[in-house]
């Protein structure tokens, strides 16, 4: 039986499958894989890219591929239109790279965030179409901009819309519209980032090419690097088709990474092996800084240059234009819980807040006081935008479309998103940005529930159970690292270091374990020497110590 008691951070213990325990490596193996009804020869274990599904499945993808097609074999110049994250830069990217490795002549832009903000503008349209442009591709964007659609298509322009976040209830007038989640599509159970529906796009254009006698010379497995990336980055569900792109993307950036990831790497000093954690705490950021501080242009030249001497110089610029963006971040966190104290809905702005970070604000908002936040800036033409995050349970792609009457240019999918404010309605949009969190309420509750995969003993702590558990990666959303329950441990000794890191030595009787916690400061008071917990989380095998060493990532605890 589970412990029926809250844990320090305040969950209830339930079994994640069936009920196990275990004293031995063995054992705990073979009963999770029981548990989870897989076995050592799972599929699961191995994804392979011939089991991507066939790209033709999304909608109007037959439209756009052989459209594309026809403008790579008759010389017809091309224009990317981007977007200034981690998604819309890699997609803008890989898409350029590949399409230029076909023979295509091919130029991109990329919104600047606190001068056009998100969406495919209609200037750039208009830019794009006056220099001759009559085939454009848009890229994590674009399903909501009905502007810009109208424009490309009285201009005389193809536009072929790629991207992947909620539509509204009628679709713009686009050349062809991939986007797995529209209703008449759910093309990978809708789990694409838009760097995801832009390779499958590439698939499918390299099929019609072959089908026709032209295949490029130019592999898309080169681009997988950059695909794992976003996925990460956009915090997607690792399952599935994701699991496929984004374990090859890992192999990739382990053993032939683009030079633009090379070179970020080297500055993020990334020296153990890539993992989905990785990309997350050290590569993404990076690479999101350009956009948020400055221009995603410079990022976007990184990912996509074959020259070392430009990508580790433009790697450096993004490496220090991370460490701004850090201070700006936790500058407007500050003002903005200070803004917020008493509220019950957390929505703000302030004119002077930086557009980049405000999102980031948002989500720190939301881990710290357990509900979604919205976080606003003043743009350049004096209206107020803000970007929306949630926690576990709660959707921002329907928040917002619950919210929709009050804004204007926005979208979202289940992680984030953004939109800006009607003139004169904030007050409106922060009622109904509440009521909307209240209609989600229930489905949040069960949030409050931490799964655990099974009861071990200090005796299943061994580097074999770890080397096995690895074989789930890449761990992130959807794909939830197997959590453990360690039952009354003593700790015997406790280190605490730079960084709220803390490391811990526990002990049943039987064996010792060394243990280690980030962001230790909340456990302050229960886990010190003498004290008898019961410690949940991860078993890995420790990389700096190595020999076989393991190691317990604490992330809750139980007071006895």
């Amino acid at each position: 039986m589970l412990p029926e008691c809250r844990t320090l951070r305040g969950r209830s213990l339930v079994w994640r499958h069936a009920e196990l325990r275990a004293d031995d490596p063995l054992s705990a193996w073979q009963g999770l894989l029981a548990a989870r009804n897989l076995s050592e020869t799972d599929a699961f274990f191995t994804p392979r890219l011939t089991d991507l599904p066939n790209p033709f499945a999304m909608q109007d993808m037959h439209r756009a591929a052989n459209r594309l097609a026809v403008a790579i074999r008759e010389n017809e110049p091309i224009h990317v239109f981007g977007d200034f994250d981690a998604d819309g830069v890699n997609g803008t990217a890989i898409l350029v790279e590949a399409l230029r490795g076909a023979g295509a002549e091919v130029t991109f832009s990329i919104p600047h965030r606190a001068d056009d903000g998100h969406g495919i503008g209609v200037e750039p349209v208009m830019e794009a179409a006056a220099r001759g442009i009559r085939v454009g591709i848009s890229v994590d964007t674009g399903t909501t901009c009905f502007d810009a659609c109208i424009a490309a298509r009285d201009a005389g322009m193809d536009l072929m819309v790629s991207d992947h976040h909620l539509p509204e209830a009628c679709l713009p007038p686009a050349y062809a519209l991939l986007n797995p989640a529209r209703d008449d599509c759910g093309f990978a159970d809708r789990k694409l980032c838009g760097t995801g529906v832009a390779f499958f796009l590439l698939m499918a254009v390299w099929k019609v090419l072959a089908d026709r006698g032209a295949r490029p010379d130019f592999d898309l497995r080169c681009l997988l690097d950059r695909v794992a990336v976003a996925t990460v980055a956009d915090v997607m569900d690792l399952v599935g088709v994701n699991r496929i792109l984004v374990y090859h993307g890992l192999q990739r950036l382990n053993t032939e990474p683009s030079t633009g990831m090379r070179a970020l790497m080297r500055v993020a000093r990334v020296r153990t092996a890539v993992t989905a954690e990785t990309i997350g705490f050290y590569l993404a950021p990076r690479i999101n800084a350009a956009g948020r501080m400055q221009h995603g242009e410079a990022a976007m030249r990184m990912l996509c240059t074959q020259d070392a001497d430009e990508a580790s110089a433009i790697a450096a610029e993004l490496d220090e234009t991370n460490k701004q963006r850090r201070m700006v971040e936790a500058e407007v966190f500050k003002q903005a819980e200070v803004k917020l104290a008493g509220s019950e809905i957390l929505a703000t702005w302030d004119a002077e807040w930086h557009a980049g970070v405000v999102g980031l604000a948002a989500g720190r908002l939301a881990r710290k006081l357990g509900r979604p936040a919205a976080v606003g800036f003043v743009t350049p033409e004096g209206r107020v935008r803000v970007s929306l995050r949630g926690t576990p349970g709660f959707h921002i792609g329907d928040l917002l479309n619950a919210c929709s009457e009050h804004l204007e240019g926005f979208g979202g999918h289940a992680g984030a998103g953004g939109g800006g404010i009607k003139e004169g309605s904030w007050d409106a949009f922060v009622e109904a940005f509440g009521e909307a969190i209240a209609g989600q309420a229930g489905n949040a509750a069960n949030h409050l529930e931490q799964p655990v995969d099974g009861i071990l003993g200090l005796g299943a702590m061994h580097a074999g159970l770890a080397e096995r558990l690895a074989r789930f990666e890449p761990i992130g959303r959807g794909n939830p690292p197997c959590t453990w329950l360690l039952e009354s441990v003593h700790i015997a000794d406790r280190r605490d270091m730079k960084g709220g890191v803390s490391r811990l030595k526990v002990g049943d009787g039987t064996g010792w374990l060394d243990c280690i916690i980030f962001g230790a400061n909340g456990f302050s008071q229960p886990l010190q020497p003498g004290c008898v917990v019961s410690l949940l989380g991860q078993l890995q095998l420790d990389e700096y110590r190595g020999n076989g060493a393991v190691q317990f990532v604490v992330e809750d605890a139980i007071a006895l």
